[in-house]
């Protein structure tokens, strides 16, 4: 795929978008893969349903953002809702198997039933005395009388378990068809789950195809990039300044192992929009460190831990304060193993290389910045 060129207050997925707006070379002048191509009424359809937030400061890359959290969110909801499928699956195998079982034992049981009913019906038609004077003696038809009514016990004993296995195979039925029902619930849930998501998706890389081939659109992403940038700013000068002076972060410069292996893939510097002359500042470094799951992202020097959570432009990330006004930050991460207010070692690891916000994969955005304002990460990195 393409460098995008993440901006400074982009999220994972502004990052993107800005990457799409700041890409270098042709790179904005090229359809990312599987982007969507409108036509007029669908470029005017994305346009009325998102004009309110697009003619905000941010309101592009917040829109992005909100779609990608969205959309992450989306799928935590299916992932729950498959989770409880599987149970409600199993739950309709259950009862199904139980109810199977139930119609077979009664099945078996009508049979035994028939022969006995047709056994009393007989012993209903024998006359009583003739039955009686059957016996031999007295004694004798006192124990036939007897051998009788346990027959008769045992008969409508076996009557009564016949209509409790009934009883129960009902309710087993009722069971089946209310976890069946529950299946088809859910079922529903999950479409229209995967289609609302299916859409944010979609709705996601429209806006940003829409930077690439609109000019107003790639002055907005442009515009709302340097926001990005006074947001990172004004975010950094809210936070406590940590007091440490036992080291100097200004002393290592070009002497810090990368927060990643693997390959810078978009500098630092101004990119420019071949199409449309547009000219964005990329203020940090764009690691691409591979598809894989669980990269570490590591601390280049010792710290405290700053802050932890979404910014805009940025996705999921972490501030460390150096002292002296110098910090790093760290975006696009999964996974974050610090807090706010930990002390952390040179290469200590502080996250994964996540995806949050982009449509460029799984890559780490990387800034040093020094009283709030970002610096040329290049020089720094042995």
């Amino acid at each position: 795929m393409r460098a995008l060129v993440p901006v400074p207050g982009l999220t994972l997925l502004g990052l993107t978008l800005l990457g799409l707006v700041l890409l270098c070379g042709t790179a904005l002048a090229q359809p990312l893969p599987q982007t969507p191509r409108l036509d007029a009424a669908e470029r005017k359809s994305l346009a009325e349903r998102y004009a309110k937030v697009l003619s905000t400061e941010l309101g592009l890359l917040k829109t992005l953002d909100q779609l990608d959290r969205d959309a992450d969110d989306l799928d935590a909801r299916m992932v729950r809702l498959s989770v409880e499928r599987a149970k409600a699956t199993d739950t309709l195998t259950e009862a199904e198997s139980q109810r199977a079982t139930a119609e077979q034992d009664l099945a078996r049981m009508r049979i035994a039933v028939q022969h006995r009913l047709r056994a009393i019906l007989r012993i209903a038609h024998l006359p009583t005395l003739r039955f009686a004077l059957s016996s031999k003696d007295f004694s004798e038809s006192v124990v036939k009388d007897r051998l009788l009514r346990r027959l008769l016990a045992a008969d409508r004993a076996r009557l009564a378990d016949y209509r409790q296995r009934l009883t129960d195979l009902e309710k087993l039925t009722a069971g089946r068809d209310a976890a069946l029902k529950q299946l088809e619930q859910l079922d529903l849930q999950l479409h229209e789950e995967r289609a609302k998501a299916e859409q944010e998706r979609r709705d996601k890389l429209a806006l940003i195809e829409q930077i690439d081939s609109d000019r107003k659109f790639q002055e907005k992403a442009s515009k709302d990039a340097d926001a990005a940038n006074k947001a990172m700013a004004v975010q950094i000068a809210t936070l406590e300044e940590w007091q440490e002076r036992k080291y100097t972060f200004a002393s290592t410069q070009g002497k810090l192992l990368p927060p990643v292996p693997g390959r810078i893939e978009t500098g630092y510097g101004e990119i420019r929009n071949p199409r449309f002359g547009t000219v964005t500042m990329h203020r940090g470094l764009d690691f691409r460190a591979g598809s894989n799951t669980g990269i570490a992202v590591r601390a280049v020097f010792w710290g405290r831990v700053a802050y932890v959570g979404w910014l805009t432009g940025y996705g999921e990330t972490v501030l460390l304060d150096h002292g002296h006004g110098w910090h790093t930050v760290y975006a696009h991460l999964e996974n974050t193993r610090v807090a706010v207010g930990d002390i952390v070692a040179a290469r200590s690891r502080i996250a994964d290389v996540g995806t949050s916000g982009s449509i460029k994969g799984r890559y780490l955005y990387f800034e040093i910045r020094h009283n709030g304002q970002p610096v040329d990460p290049g020089p720094w990195i042995h």
